[in-house]
């Protein structure tokens, strides 16, 4: 539970059989072995969790990382889960059709390593919206391999730019993107190209987000969502998002510098209502 997904691989398959025998309740119960032992030897992870409850001013005890884990772990199955099977879950909000008429007409959307990120396209089932999510697929090869074995029935929404082919293929997919008025999500929280990271004071001291979702939104005048899925409960997920404003009348620079802060604004207030969904597992601080 590092940088790179460790709640993945053999476990995921093995949980995944769980459910196609035996149910959900199955891989419910599972979790808490699996957990179990990530609480025990993950050092790394409640070292950088540590961390990050004493910079949001939350007290750090067994019974929270545990509970962090375990969400973190539900919410990994739940990406697997839910692409087979999306009708056993639920999403909440109370604003739908707005956010759904935004990305109709094509945004760049800010999501998160935070909560139910990963399901998050079954909220858009049935809504005719296509999203192409900018993602590094070498990055979790074992689970992107893994999902190609499930029948998926939210493929129709939901298209991969996958950033390991290169800057100049994914540069024109998003464009392609944008151009027929879809909408491009992209990980607001971590830059994984060096080049777009950006550093703003988070809880007190500078941190590194991802400038390049903001860069194409000022050059292509494409509205900016920032989009946070909330778990509520087994299989129901609260969608909450917030557009973000750019000031075209500024330079580049300033307006790029207003909006991230901003976004930066909107995910610290999320994480002290939310601070057991914070996917991060590690020094987000750490000097670049």
């Amino acid at each position: 539970m590092g940088a790179k997904q460790r709640v993945g691989g053999p476990v995921v398959r093995t949980l995944y059989k769980f459910y196609k025998l035996f149910g959900y309740k199955s891989v419910h119960f599972s979790l808490y072995f699996v957990v179990l032992y990530y609480f025990l030897f993950a050092k790394n992870v409640r070292v950088a969790l540590k961390d990050y409850y004493k910079r949001i001013g939350f007290e750090f005890t067994n019974k929270k990382y545990f509970r962090h884990l375990f969400i973190y772990a539900l919410a990994t199955s739940d990406r697997f889960i839910s692409k087979a099977n999306p009708e056993i879950y639920t999403f909440e909000n109370k604003n739908r059709a707005p956010l759904l008429e935004e990305i109709k007409n094509g945004s760049i959307l800010l999501l998160n390593h935070f909560g139910g990120w990963a399901t998050a396209s079954n909220y858009f089932l049935d809504s005719n919206t296509k999203i192409n999510v900018v993602m590094n697929e070498a990055m979790i090869k074992n689970a992107s391999d893994f999902e190609q074995l499930i029948d998926k029935k939210n493929e129709d929404c939901v298209n991969i730019i996958d950033l390991s082919k290169g800057n100049i293929s994914t540069s024109i997919s998003i464009g392609n993107a944008l151009l027929e008025n879809e909408s491009v999500a992209f990980m607001g929280d971590r830059a994984l190209n060096d080049k777009y990271i950006y550093p703003v004071k988070f809880f007190g001291e500078e941190a590194y987000f991802n400038k390049n979702p903001f860069l194409i939104a000022y050059k292509t005048k494409k509205p900016i969502i920032a989009i946070f899925v909330v778990f509520n409960k087994i299989r129901n997920y609260e969608m909450k998002f917030e557009k973000i404003e750019i000031d075209y009348e500024l330079s580049q620079e300033e307006a790029l510098n207003q909006a991230i802060n901003k976004y930066v604004l909107i995910l610290s207030n999320t994480l002290i209502q939310h601070p057991l969904q914070w996917f991060n597992f590690y020094n987000f601080w750490e000097k670049k």
